[in-house]
């Protein structure tokens, strides 16, 4: 499952920092709304990478498993919620956008690797 959780959140790490290079070299600044859903682009994208980047330390070694189970938490959370705004956007829209369905998936998949894997971590150590 650690192999899995670390291939996943490099792939999620790499879509972000598309998402951020494609977002910060398309700079609107001049309304407000767009400054904003700007800024939140890249400040949950930099949550992804930093999610990913735990992952690939507790992959490698024993960390906090508290902050590696909130970011799996963050992972999921975002990742249901990019699955729901892109539905809201079809609806509104009649774009429908399936790399967000698979960006939004990937994100939910990572997060369940990462819980998965500290429960694993835990029930082994514990000897259960």
């Amino acid at each position: 499952m650690k192999i899995i959780a670390f291939l996943l959140a490099l792939v999620t790490s790499a879509a972000a920092g598309l998402v951020i290079t494609a977002s910060i070299t398309g700079v609107e600044t001049i309304r407000q709304a767009a400054s904003l859903w700007l800024f939140t682009k890249v400040v949950s994208s930099a949550g992804v990478i930093i999610s990913g980047i735990l992952v690939w330390i507790s992959t490698g070694r024993s960390t906090n498993e508290k902050l590696v189970l909130l970011s799996g938490l963050f992972l999921v959370a975002l990742g249901t919620a990019s699955a729901v705004w892109t539905i809201h956007l079809a609806l509104v829209s009649g774009h429908l956008r399936d790399q967000m369905f698979l960006y939004g998936g990937s994100l939910m998949a990572q997060g369940t690797a990462s819980i998965w894997t500290l429960l694993i971590d835990a029930r082994l150590g514990q000897g259960l």
